[in-house]
């Protein structure tokens, strides 16, 4: 699942000209408020 999420994040990037680390730390902002 790792990989997946990982190749998603590369293709975000790419089609939407995000660095890949605001989109890590979207999914990190995400993961902590959903475990809340």
């Amino acid at each position: 699942m790792s990989e997946e999420i990982l190749m998603i994040v590369d293709a975000v990037s790419r089609e939407k000209g995000v660095e890949k680390e605001i989109i890590f730390g979207a999914l990190e902002a995400a993961l902590a408020t959903a475990t809340r």
